[in-house]
């Protein structure tokens, strides 16, 4: 079989890649610990984030926690198996670096647009993009996360000149709700993942670019408020 008609399976790749994405984690966790949906709370996202913020007020800052850690991993696995899924149905002879980022882009797509709300509903892609980094490459998740922390408190303490950093709960909360320092962390992270080459930098830039999209709104909110402080 030709190249470009091995490649009509990427068309396979992106479908699956897009639902298992929509798979909504952080509302099946938030679901089942407190019976409530997530995008009730906070920025009404469907995210482990929110699933923290929502299950520490109803139970408890441990319980949070959990419900985050839960969501947080059920997000990450999505990214994790459309890299898997990709790589495993190669011998179909598709491109394997397109199949990396259509699998990568696609995943987050469906996470950040879910089939099972109608398209209408969905996270901020995140914990779905740095399972996919984790699944290409475990040094290039734990430097890219690195310049992500780095970047959060660091604009955090630029911009709002505190951090409690006594109290874990504090610094957790303010990692969520930083979001100019977690967009900046993002675009930055991207540097150094360009030297472990296009099969790591390609698919995550794809990936990257959804999570960019859907922080827009954020970003302006949050400056909004800043201004009028």
């Amino acid at each position: 079989m030709s190249l470009i008609g091995s490649n009509v399976w990427l068309i396979l790749i992106a479908a699956i890649s897009y639902l298992l994405g929509s798979l909504p984690t952080a509302h099946l966790v938030t679901k089942g610990i407190i019976g409530k949906d997530v995008w009730l709370a906070g920025s009404g996202n469907i995210g482990a984030m929110n699933s923290y913020r929502l299950i520490r007020k109803e139970k408890s800052t441990k319980m949070g926690i959990a419900g985050f850690a839960l969501a947080l991993v059920g997000d990450m696995g999505k990214g994790v198996l459309a890299i898997f899924i990709a790589k495993w149905l190669g011998f179909l002879g598709y491109d394997p670096l397109l199949a990396l980022i259509i699998g990568s882009f696609f995943v987050v797509l469906g996470h950040n647009y879910s089939f099972f709300f109608k398209f209408k509903k969905g996270g901020r892609g995140i914990a779905a993009v740095g399972g996919v980094v984790l699944a290409l490459n475990p040094l290039a998740l734990l430097i890219g996360l690195g310049t992500l922390v780095v970047s959060i408190f660091l604009i955090q303490y630029l911009l709002i000149a505190r951090i409690h950093w006594g109290k874990f709960s504090d610094m957790f909360s303010a990692a969520g709700s930083q979001i100019v320092g977690r967009v900046g962390g993002l675009v930055i992270a991207l540097v150094p993942l360009y030297f472990f080459g296009p099969e790591v930098f390609l698919p995550t830039l794809a990936a990257d670019i959804l999570v960019l999209i859907k922080h827009i709104e954020r970003v302006k909110v949050y400056i909004k408020g800043l201004a009028n402080r």
